[in-house]
C-alpha cells in the first residue's frame, strides 16, 4: 500500500506538500524573471521577442509540472508531456541564446531548472547523470558563444565576475528542485511507515485476541462434540446416562460462553490511565500534537468505565470530524466533587446532525449522574463530561453504564438476566 492510497494524510505531510509547492512555485518564478531581466537590455530583435516568448512557455510548463513532483517516487514517468514540453522550451531558449552574438548566460536558468525536475522523475545513477549532463550543455553552450563572439558579450556588460556568480547560481538552480523533492519524498516515507506500523499493531492485536478465543474454545467445543456423539449413541439404548452427557454438555457450553465473555471483557476493558495514553498516542501518531493530563485518585471502577468510553468517543471524533493540529485531554478530580473530562481540539469541521457516539455516550453518562456538554469557540471544539464523585451518586453496580436495553457498558450481562432472556427464547 502506498502512501497515496492510504487514508486523508496528516498536519505534518500537508504542510510539507504546501511548502513544496511554494519552494517549487517561487523557483520557477524567480528563474523566469532572472531570465527575463538578464535581456532586457538587449535590443528588442526577433532572435529576443523569440527567446523571452520560449522563457513564458518554459514558465507555464514548469508550474505545470509541480504537480508531478509531488507524487510518490516512480509514479510520475520523466516522459511525460509536462516535463517534455517545458525541456523542450528551455532547451530552446538556451540553444537559441548561443549562437554568434552571445545572447548571455542568463537565458539558462529555465534550462538548469528543467534538468533539476528531471532528475526528480528519473531513479539510481540516473539522476547524478542528468544533472551532470545538464550541466555539460549550460557550460559547453557558453563556452561555445564566449569563443565566437567575445566582442558582443563584452559589450553586453558580462564581465568573469558577474559569470562566476550566474553559473553558481544556475548551478544551484539545478539541485533546488531535487532537494526539495527529496524532504518531500522522506515525509512520504516516514508517513508510509508510520502507517505500517499502526496496521501491525492492530494485526497483532487482533491475532493475540484470536489465539486466546482459539485456546478457549477450541478444547470445549471439541468436548461438545464428543459429547454430543456419545449421547446420541446412549440415547436409546441408555437414556439416563445420555441425560447425564447432555447436562454435561450444557455445563461445558455454560463454561465457553463465560470464558469467550471474559476474554472479550479482559479485550475491551482498560484502566483510565492506559485509555488516556492509547487515545493520545493514536492522535500523535496522526499527526495531532496531543498534551494529556490524568489526575483522577480513587476513581470507582463504573466510572472509570464511562469515562474510557468517553475518552474513545473524543478521540474518535477528533479524527474523523476535524482536520486538528492539536489536541488535549485533560482527566482531573474538580474541587473533590466531580470527576471532569476536557477533551479539545482545533480546525473542528461542521457540525453533522443524526450522529449517535455522542447521544450514546450521554446516556452512559447519564446513567451516573453525570452531564455531557460540547462548546464551539471560532475553530475550536471542546467535550467536557462530568460524573459526580460522591458515594451517593453511584448507581447500583448491576445497573452501572447500563444502556436503554438494560445491557451493561462493558457488554456483561447478569445471570438473572441471562436466565430471563434464555427462557424468553
Amino acid at each position: 500500500m502506498t502512501p497515496t492510497a492510504q487514508a486523508a494524510p496528516t498536519a505534518d505531510l500537508r504542510m510539507m506538500r504546501r511548502s513544496t509547492v511554494l519552494t517549487l512555485g517561487l523557483v520557477v518564478l524567480v528563474g523566469g524573471f532572472v531570465q527575463l531581466l538578464l535581456g532586457v537590455n538587449l535590443p528588442p530583435t526577433p532572435r529576443m521577442i523569440l527567446l523571452a516568448v520560449l522563457t513564458l512557455a518554459a514558465v507555464a510548463a514548469a508550474l505545470a509540472a509541480i504537480p508531478l513532483l509531488l507524487r510518490v517516487s516512480g509514479e510520475a514517468a520523466p516522459t511525460h508531456p509536462l516535463v517534455l514540453a517545458l525541456i523542450g522550451a528551455s532547451g530552446a531558449a538556451w540553444l537559441l541564446a548561443v549562437p554568434a552574438p552571445f545572447a548571455g548566460w542568463g537565458w539558462a536558468f529555465l534550462f538548469a531548472l528543467a534538468g533539476g525536475v528531471l532528475s526528480c522523475l528519473v531513479n539510481g545513477w540516473w539522476k547524478a547523470t542528468v544533472v551532470l549532463g545538464t550541466y555539460a550543455v549550460i557550460v559547453g553552450g557558453g563556452l561555445i558563444g564566449l569563443l565566437t563572439a567575445p566582442a558582443v558579450v563584452a559589450s553586453a556588460g558580462a564581465d568573469d565576475t558577474a559569470d562566476l556568480i550566474v553559473l553558481g547560481t544556475l548551478a544551484l538552480f539545478t539541485l533546488m528542485p531535487l532537494s526539495a523533492v527529496w524532504a518531500l519524498q522522506v515525509v512520504l516515507r516516514l508517513e508510509h511507515a508510520r502507517q505500517t506500523a499502526a496496521e501491525l499493531a492492530v494485526a497483532k492485536e487482533r491475532l493475540r485476541f484470536a489465539t486466546d478465543l482459539h485456546d478457549i474454545q477450541g478444547h470445549n467445543l471439541q468436548v461438545i462434540a464428543l459429547k454430543s456423539e456419545l449421547a446420541e449413541r446412549l440415547l436409546t439404548a441408555r437414556p439416563e446416562q445420555a441425560a447425564r452427557e447432555i447436562a454435561d454438555i450444557r455445563v461445558i457450553a455454560q463454561a465457553a460462553l463465560d470464558d469467550t465473555r471474559a476474554v472479550v471483557n479482559d479485550y475491551r476493558t482498560v484502566t483510565v490511565a492506559v485509555e488516556v495514553r492509547n487515545a493520545a498516542a493514536v492522535l500523535r501518531s496522526a499527526g495531532i500534537r496531543c498534551e494529556a493530563r490524568i489526575e483522577t485518585p480513587g476513581m470507582p471502577t463504573g466510572i472509570g468505565a464511562v469515562f474510557a468510553v468517553a475518552i474513545r468517543e473524543a478521540a474518535t471524533n477528533v479524527l474523523r470530524h476535524s482536520r486538528a493540529t492539536e489536541a488535549t485531554i485533560e482527566l482531573v478530580l474538580a474541587d473533590a466533587e466531580e470527576y471532569r473530562l476536557t477533551v479539545s481540539n482545533n480546525a473542528a469541521g461542521a457540525v453533522r446532525p443524526g450522529g449517535t457516539g455522542l447521544s450514546g455516550l450521554a446516556h452512559r453518562v447519564a446513567a451516573q449522574h453525570g452531564t455531557v456538554e460540547t462548546t464551539r469557540t471560532d475553530d475550536i471544539f471542546t467535550l467536557v463530561v462530568r460524573v459526580p464523585a460522591t458515594d451517593a451518586a453511584a448507581p447500583d453496580p448491576a445497573q452501572a453504564g447500563a444502556s436503554d436495553d438494560g445491557t451493561p457498558a462493558d457488554g456483561r450481562v447478569p445471570a438473572a438476566a441471562r436466565t430471563r432472556r434464555e427462557a424468553s427464547r
